[in-house]
């Protein structure tokens, strides 16, 4: 990837009628802005403030963004990040329809235009790299074994 082209991080999140879940995931974004020089902002899939269109209209307006990394912050791949995330961003067709055979997001590359139809679709020209959930990775077993180690302690 070039370098010189300037790149935003959407970070999202699942949304809940709980805080909690908003504040962890603006936690997080305040922590990885301290190690990037990037523009970050989050967004929720559903029940919470900004909605995918919104977050990505943050990211962009008054910027030169050309290109979008969206990270899902969540454990695995389910029907929002196989189907209705990549629909909101632009990715798939919209009348796309689930079959784990045929759809692989993954480090999705796309650039993508903004089409009016049922679902709000974010308006943004430029390439969306939508990449993989956090899924199985060593990072998470640390922190299941210091959860762990914490509950042994307690």
């Amino acid at each position: 990837m070039s370098s010189d082209i300037e790149t935003g991080i959407l970070l999202l999140s699942h949304g809940s009628r709980l805080n909690h879940g908003e504040e962890v995931i603006n936690e997080l974004a305040d922590m990885y802005r301290k190690t990037t020089n990037n523009k970050v902002e989050i967004g929720f899939m559903e029940m919470r403030k900004p909605n995918i269109p919104q977050a990505v209209a943050n990211l962009t307006d008054n910027t030169n963004i050309q290109r979008i990394i969206v990270v899902p912050v969540f454990i695995a791949h389910g029907l929002h990040t196989k189907r209705d995330i990549p629909k909101i961003l632009g990715l798939v067709d919209e009348n796309l329809e689930l079959d784990n055979n045929k759809v692989e997001i993954g480090e999705h590359h796309h650039h993508a235009h903004n089409h009016h139809h049922d679902i709000e679709k974010v308006d943004f020209d430029g390439e969306i790299i939508f990449t993989d959930p956090l899924g199985a990775d060593p990072l998470i077993v640390k922190i299941i074994q210091k959860r762990v180690d914490e509950a042994l302690h307690n």
